[in-house]
């Protein structure tokens, strides 16, 4: 069922992805292009420099289409972020255990990617012609466990944190349900 889920938020979100960035780079585009067409052009009824300029209004407001869109789009890759972590982790072999000891193992996990490219370095760089790139390929590869594993360990703490402080909001609902109850009953 999870794969399905997966599958399924890959096939809505990727298309409204490419739409969303495509549709950003033709108004920053626009942004870029249609002020000089309108250049020199004032707005009658709007005496403040420079809203008073045709050419800025349309970048201004080409830009904020383009934002608007562009945020659109950062949403849904989250999402398919999360989905790519989530992939990650598990084929790096962190099992669903209890959230907080799932934390703890991703930072055991990225403590040892850590000294393993540390130790690894010293031997990979002073190979000739391979060395440089060896070092960097561990090192990016090596980057790119620690964010996966970082960005999983801050998705466990916030769910974690939010679950908690339901719980006290709950509690201190009924208290305060307890509480109005009690002038009323003497």
């Amino acid at each position: 069922m999870r794969r399905k889920y997966f599958g399924s938020e890959i096939r809505q979100r990727v298309p409204r992805i490419v739409v969303n960035l495509v549709t950003a780079l033709i108004f920053w585009f626009v942004s870029l292009v249609a002020p000089m067409f309108v250049a020199g052009m004032k707005v009658p009824g709007v005496g403040i420099e420079p809203y008073n300029d045709a050419g800025w209004l349309l970048w201004a407001a080409a830009t904020l289409m383009a934002l608007i869109f562009l945020v659109r789009a950062l949403a849904d890759i989250i999402v398919i972020v999360d989905i790519g972590v989530e992939v990650t982790v598990r084929r790096l072999g962190v099992k669903e255990d209890r959230p907080l000891r799932r934390a703890a193992r991703d930072l055991v996990y990225i403590l040892i990617t850590m000294l393993f490219a540390a130790a690894v370095v010293p031997f990979v760089e002073p190979l000739p012609k391979f060395g440089g790139f060896l070092t960097a390929a561990i090192s990016l590869i090596s980057l790119g466990i620690f964010l996966v594993l970082i960005y999983d360990m801050g998705r466990i703490l916030y769910k974690v944190l939010e679950e908690k402080i339901k719980s006290l909001a709950g509690r201190l609902a009924g208290m305060a349900e307890k509480a109005e109850e009690k002038p009323h009953e003497q």
